[in-house]
């Protein structure tokens, strides 16, 4: 097996993962605790994409606008359609990052990161400094993600998955299929 079928066929843990956090945020207000006792805001934002992929014709949905309501997206995952791509922020008590996720790769579309103070008339120090902000913004955006889908994975994993939080899962979206 080569490593663009070993992609394929996990494929769908970034887009049950997506389902799941949507899940988490809309439980908890928007805020998903994390092991360690790490809480992380998370928002799910006017732009999603829904699709049920392994029919005879591929069926998609997608939510875009600034006024769009994702209850769409719900009745969408009770025809079976799975959470292909969503925009969403995701905040610690110190910054916000807004990073559109697709989940089949499980690749980001972009991530924004909060500003970074502007670059004086200074010299290589400054521009230097202003690339290392930058990039520990990137790193900690990246970061809470990592955490996230690490929480995610270790609960797929474990036996309260099929008894505790899937039937929480389809009672949310009231959803009663084999998989999410």
């Amino acid at each position: 097996m080569d490593f663009l079928d070993i992609l394929k066929e996990k494929a769908f843990l970034g887009r049950e993962f997506l389902t799941w956090l949507w899940f988490k945020s809309e439980q908890t207000g928007g805020s998903v605790e994390i092991p360690g006792g790490k809480v992380i805001e998370v928002v799910f934002h006017d732009r999603m994409t829904l699709d049920l992929i392994d029919v005879d014709t591929p069926q998609t949905v997608s939510i875009k606008g600034e006024f769009s309501e994702l209850r769409e997206g719900l009745a969408a995952i009770r025809e079976r359609k799975k959470i292909e791509e969503a925009r969403i922020s995701f905040k610690n008590p110190d910054n916000e990052y807004s990073v559109i996720i697709k989940g089949s790769w499980f690749s980001f579309g972009s991530l924004k990161t909060p500003r970074t103070a502007p670059i004086e008339e200074g010299g290589e120090e400054d521009v230097e400094g202003a690339f290392l902000e930058k990039m520990g913004l990137i790193e900690e955006g990246i970061g809470l993600i990592d955490s996230l889908f690490e929480y995610f994975i270790s609960l797929r994993i474990s036996e309260s998955w099929e008894t505790l939080e899937l039937p929480r899962i389809r009672k949310w979206a009231s959803y009663g299929a084999t998989t999410i």
